[in-house]
């Protein structure tokens, strides 16, 4: 199972429970914190910069900033929320991040 996360802090790499209080599934994603429209309008390009400076990329524009790492739940958020349904075995970690514009 492999949960993406965001564009600076990567994906999960999960071993699925068969919880069937979460009717034998896990999430498919982080889960946005604000809609797209929001983050256009709430996220400062030079704070969606500077959260990918450890992140080789040539995607950080004022195009791709409704991706911004901020518009999306914690990776610590989701590392707690989803024990009861899988186990987190790796977190692959990106080298470089690409968005289409």
């Amino acid at each position: 199972l492999i949960v993406p996360i965001n564009m600076r802090d990567g994906s999960l790499l999960c071993v699925g429970k068969g919880n069937e209080n979460w009717n034998y599934s896990a999430p498919h994603g982080a889960g946005r914190l604000m809609s797209r429209t929001q983050a256009k309008k709430l996220i400062d390009i030079q704070d969606f910069q500077d959260t990918m400076q450890n992140i080789y990329t040539s995607s950080v524009s004022r195009k791709t900033i409704d991706e911004a790492p901020q518009a999306y739940k914690s990776l610590h958020e989701i590392l707690s929320t989803i024990k009861p349904t899988a186990d987190v075995i790796g977190i692959i970690k990106p080298l470089y991040n690409f968005k289409s514009p």
